[in-house]
């Protein structure tokens, strides 16, 4: 868990202020709601394609990332180069807040 790094990428908008999303966040939303243990898991550890994650979990992993964060998650966005990882989860999310205008 060390070797994380803490990225935090912030969307200010009217009707979610002060938007967060991070790696803590991410790890203890995967901890409190899918009852993972994300205490080993590091930025880089590959989520579904080790099988830690399922499909039915990346579908409440991205119905989070869309309400906390406020932006839509296109079908063709959903790929392994987008959520295999905390730490591509994270980049993706930077792109999208990006387009959005964050």
């Amino acid at each position: 868990m060390d070797e994380r790094q803490s990225v935090a990428y912030e969307r200010v908008t009217a009707d979610r202020p002060g938007a967060v999303i991070n790696d803590d966040l991410l790890l203890r939303f995967l901890s409190d709601e899918l009852n993972i243990d994300a205490t080993t898991i590091a930025a880089d550890d590959p989520l579904f394609s080790s099988g830690i994650i399922d499909s039915f979990a990346l579908i409440t992993l991205m119905t989070y990332l869309e309400s906390q964060c406020g932006f839509r998650i296109a079908p063709m966005e959903v790929t392994l180069d987008n959520f295999d990882s905390i730490e591509r989860i994270l980049r993706f999310a930077e792109r999208k807040l990006q387009e959005v205008g964050a």
